[in-house]
């Protein structure tokens, strides 16, 4: 770079003002359009990182949400089985109770008599 601003001062006699300034903006579009390459390879760069990451975390979500739909399926599945537990000790109950009634109780005597 610094040979051309060499190069541009020792030809600025033959070029003029115009041609100089030509020059000038020239070489300031190429720093520019080099500028511009350089943060679109960066944005590139960032939006597949960007990318990768939604990806992982999406995939992450997807195992926890298959994780607790599983944990709760075996949790209804033993809700049941305590609620039919739960069901039959309620009828072996009903039936101590009604055979104790009828154990307690004389035909003739109801159980509200004293």
């Amino acid at each position: 770079m610094d040979a051309v601003v060499t190069a541009i001062i020792g030809a600025a006699p033959q070029l003029g003002g115009a041609g100089i300034l030509l020059i000038l903006f020239g070489m300031a579009l190429r720093r520019e359009a080099q500028d511009r390459t350089d943060y679109r390879t960066q944005l590139t760069a960032i939006t597949e990182r960007h990318a990768a990451e939604l990806s992982r975390i999406n995939q992450a979500h997807d195992d926890e949400l298959a994780q607790l739909k599983a944990d709760i399926k075996e949790l209804r599945r033993q809700l049941a089985e305590v609620n039919a537990a739960l069901d039959a000790e309620r009828d072996r109950r009903r039936r101590a109770e009604d055979t104790a009634m009828y154990q307690r109780r004389p035909e003739d005597d109801p159980p509200w008599a004293g």
